[in-house]
This record gives structure tokens, C-alpha cells and sequence, in this order.
């Protein structure tokens, strides 16, 4: 369950709650180039970091108080410059100062530099200058190169926004620059916090026609985990229409960021939680419509591919080879997007296991359960291979949330449990079906210990199902309280999905007591 404030709880058990919001940012640009790109400065502060600025992880500029004209306001809100490293991820910062006219005697440069011609065309960049200082350039130009030809070039004048979109078509490029030539301020340093090789297009609730993200997790790792968003948005001018040559569906291509949060109108201000990190799968905008309408999946769009590592060692070394040549976009601090419990690590992959007619998502998947572990991503984007979490929730569906009382459906009796056709069978019972599990990671000294934990959790044979006014911070895996007017239930929820026309609504699925 995502984390919130006591208002946010508090809101939760109001009748009426407070106005919510969805908020959807799509990163239209091609995630190759921004993911090679490296970028250099001609000029910069000691406590400057050009090379960062088209990392695409999280900046956190800090304020220093310089000698920079009117710069050093005594209000509290500057440092002190240390006098050695280190100094934070402050970005670029210029070595020039600017005149009297707000321009340099040597113009700054940006060099973002490709270690290859990229031909996918992309709709321009998107710069955001010094937000912590609330400065920008007024004036810059923005230039791609192909070698040493000039392939696209746009002057910006007259700038006043610190997060400037530089709508410019470049294609067949393997360098572009930024030259900053006048900027809002005289006796002051160009800063620029972040570089992205393409454009942010943020669409709120009033662009959003509709919005849905379903979510699912099985606890064996019998299936493969889900987290996807569908979501239309208004197409009244045909932006994206494939037919029209100023549109933006001519950029759009697989894999490309989206990003989702969710918020709260909360004490005068909006409080906002994750929906989590997801790349393009699909999108269509019917020529008759006016919606345009997307699909976007969690990081396994990245593990359709054969999977061409190791199969000895241990399971630990499967899941590193599965997930490096995954080559998993890094995490906002620059580490690696997974986290896999130690465990993994003792337990040996049999001898002559084929892994050649498997999925990276498959292997995965295969480690996960010969490891008794669940496998899923996280609302930050991180995949997870570890054991089920003990504890409940904090969170009680019942009769105020609710709309209906829940379904509760009843699974087939359970007879046993067939691991590998015979490696090891786990008797439950004298009647009911045998649940087989294969899976080719699993030993024959395993075996008996992933029967056991197949069989404790499919004994639990109540499925609970229902719809209820969404609290959006809940996730599978979650253990809630279940409430009717006869009982209440510990359910660990499975799957969830929500949906958003205006206010959060969803529904659930969950296995009762386990």
C-alpha cells in the first residue's frame, strides 16, 4: 500500500470525498536516442555537472549563495558553497557571467553527443533551465547536426518560462546543441537542470476522457504480474490523427515513458501519490473519433525477447542475467531497477536445464517460484523477486466502501500437489484435483519444499471478488479486512482495477485468510 498523510486516510472515510485528480505525462521521443545520449559543456562551474543533464535520473539542485549580482538575498533559503566536493547534482552551471544586456561575451554551449546517427524522427526537446533559482534563457538557439551538416534549427526569442518545449522536427542526427545567448537576468550564470531528448506532454483530468490501470499479482508466480494504464484523451483537432502531417502521431513509437500519479485536493493543496512508471505498447486514434486512445505496460514490455544467459549457478545468477540483458531503463538515483532477495543466492539451478525456449519474462517468472518468492514491479518501477510479506494492511473494505457485499466464490477442492510429475507430491486430501506444477528450475531436493508452499496457499479456497469506491493507494499483495454483515475476512488482494471518470472507482479480487 502506498504511503500518505493522515489526511489523506482521514479523507477516505468522509461521504463525500475531496476532488481528486490523475495526471498523465507521455515522454513522445525516441527512447533509444535519449538513453545513448551524453552531453558536455564549453565552459562550467566547479560544482557544475553537465554530464548529468540527459541522465533522466532525479535532480535535486541545491541553492547556493554566489557572487553572482543580487543573488545572495540573506532570507534563509541559500547555502554556503562547500569548499570540496561533494556539492550535489546541481546540473549545468556556466562559467560566464552575464552583462549588463543580460548576454554572454562567450555564448554557453550544450553539446548532447550520440554515439550513432539516429533516423527516428523525433518532435524536438525539452530544456528546464534553472528552476531552483527560477531562471531561464530568454533568448537560445537550438541546433542538430548530422557530422557536421546542419539537420534542423530553431531560435528561441523572447522566453519566459523556466521549462522551455522546443517543437522542431529532427531526424538523421548524432549531435545537437543548445547556445544560450541572452538570458533573463544581468551578472548571472546559465544554469540548466535537465535535457530531454524529445517532449513532455502532461494531460490532466480535463484532458482525460478516461482512464483505467489494472493491476494483478499472483502470489505463486504461477502467472506473470500485471500493471498496465489505458487511457483516452480529447482528439478534437486531430493531433493525433496518423494522417495529419503536423500531428504528434508520426513521433509516437513502442516504449516510450509514460508516467501516472494520482492526487487529492487535501487543506488547500494537492497531495499526490504514484500510479506508477509504464512504456507505450499501443495506440489508436480512429479517423472518426474524437479521443486518441493508449496502452502502456509496466518494464516487461522490455522481456519478450529469448533469453540467452546462463542456466547454471544459483538462482540469484539466472536473475541477474535475465534482467541485465533485460537492459531495464536505471531508477531515478541511477541504481539498478530490481531487487531480489538473498535467498536466491543458496539455491542451485539443476543440471541441463534448456532455458532456450523461454522469455526473459519466463525465466524470471520460473526463478521466482522455485524460489517460493512473488514477482512484481513496484509503483516506482522496480521488479521484485522476494518471499511474501507477513502483516495486514491498514485498509478495510467494508459496507461504507463498498457497493455491494463481496462475491465469495469457492475453488475446487484440493487433492495434491504434483511437482515436476513426481519429483515430490504433496498430499492434502482423499478427494479434489492435483494442482501440477513444472517447472524446470525446480531440483528434486527442492521440489517437496515448493509442493508444500503451493499446497498452504491453494488450501485457501475462498476467492473473494467486488467492486468499492477506490482508495487508489492499495496494491496486490496488500492484506486488507474484508466486511459483511455477517463476518470479516483477512483477504489478500490479487488483482485491482481502477478507474477514473471524475472520482476513483474499483474492484478487486483476493484470496480469503492466506
Amino acid at each position: 500500500m502506498q504511503q500518505t498523510s493522515q489526511a489523506w486516510r482521514d479523507a477516505q472515510e468522509q461521504t463525500l470525498v475531496p476532488e481528486s485528480y490523475v495526471e498523465v505525462v507521455l515522454n513522445v521521443g525516441d527512447p533509444d536516442s535519449q538513453a545513448d545520449a551524453s552531453s558536455t559543456s564549453n565552459g562550467e562551474m566547479n560544482f557544475s555537472e553537465a554530464d548529468t543533464l540527459v541522465d533522466e535520473l532525479e535532480k535535486n539542485p541545491i541553492r547556493y549563495a554566489t557572487l553572482e549580482r543580487n543573488i545572495w538575498l540573506l532570507d534563509g533559503s541559500f547555502l554556503i558553497l562547500p569548499d570540496q566536493p561533494p556539492y550535489g547534482n546541481n546540473g549545468y552551471i556556466g562559467v560566464e557571467l552575464s552583462d549588463d544586456n543580460c548576454e554572454y561575451e562567450v555564448t554557453p554551449q550544450i553539446a548532447i553527443s550520440f554515439s550513432q546517427v539516429f533516423a527516428e524522427l523525433i518532435p524536438g526537446i525539452t530544456i528546464e533551465w534553472g528552476s531552483v533559482y527560477g531562471e531561464w534563457a530568454s533568448s537560445f538557439t537550438v541546433t542538430a547536426y548530422n557530422g557536421t551538416s546542419v539537420v534542423a534549427q530553431k531560435a528561441v526569442t523572447g522566453n519566459t518560462s523556466v521549462t522551455s518545449v522546443v517543437e522542431l522536427d529532427i531526424q538523421n542526427y548524432d549531435r545537437i546543441t543548445v547556445d544560450v545567448l541572452k538570458w533573463c537576468l544581468p551578472g548571472r550564470r546559465a544554469r540548466i537542470r535537465k535535457i530531454i531528448v524529445g517532449i513532455e506532454r502532461t494531460y490532466n483530468k480535463s484532458d482525460i476522457m478516461s482512464y483505467t490501470h489494472h493491476l494483478f499479482v499472483d502470489p505463486l508466480a504461477a502467472e506473470l504480474p500485471v500493471s498496465e494504464i489505458k487511457f483516452s484523451i480529447q482528439n478534437l483537432n486531430g493531433e493525433y490523427n496518423p494522417d495529419n502531417p503536423k500531428g504528434v502521431s508520426q513521433y509516437l513509437m513502442e516504449r516510450q515513458k509514460i508516467t501516472s500519479r494520482y492526487g487529492y485536493r487535501l487543506n488547500g493543496q494537492t497531495e499526490w501519490i504514484k500510479a506508477g512508471t509504464f512504456y507505450m505498447s499501443e495506440w489508436d486514434a480512429p479517423q472518426n473519433g474524437i479521443t486518441a486512445s493508449f496502452s502502456a505496460r509496466d518494464s516487461l514490455e522490455f522481456m519478450s525477447d529469448d533469453y540467452t544467459g546462463t542456466s547454471t549457478g544459483t538462482l540469484m545468477d539466472v536473475a541477474e542475467a535475465a534482467l541485465n540483458q533485460a537492459n531495464l531503463p536505471k531508477m531515478s538515483d541511477g541504481s539498478d531497477p530490481w531487487t531480489i532477495d538473498s535467498l536466491l543466492s543458496s539455491i542451485s539451478v539443476p543440471t541441463g536445464v534448456d532455458t532456450s525456449q523461454y522469455s526473459i519474462a519466463e525465466v524470471l517468472q520460473y526463478v521466482a517460484n522455485a524460489a517460493c518468492c512473488v514477482f512484481y514491479q513496484d509503483r516506482e518501477g522496480k521488479l521484485h523477486i522476494e518471499p511474501l510479506a507477513d502483516g495486514q494492511t491498514d485498509y478495510e473494505i467494508n459496507q461504507f466502501r463498498s457497493y455491494a457485499n463481496s462475491e465469495i466464490s469457492l475453488t475446487k477442492q484440493l487433492k495434491a500437489v504434483d511437482v515436476n510429475n513426481g519429483a515430490a507430491i504433496v498430499i492434502v486430501g482423499s478427494v479434489g484435483e492435483t494442482q501440477k506444477v513444472n517447472n524446470p528450475f525446480i531440483s528434486s531436493d527442492r521440489a517437496q519444499t515448493v509442493g508444500q508452499w503451493v499446497a498452504d496457499y491453494l488450501e485457501n479456497r475462498r476467492v473473494l471478488t467486488g467492486n468499492f469506491r477506490a482508495d487508489p493507494r492499495l496494491d496486490p499483495i496488500d492484506r486488507v479486512t474484508n466486511e459483511n454483515q455477517f463476518s470479516e475476512t483477512v483477504v489478500l488482494v490479487t488483482e485491482i482495477q481502477y478507474t477514473y471518470n471524475g472520482a476513483f472507482r474499483g474492484s478487486y479480487e483476493g484470496r480469503a485468510n492466506v
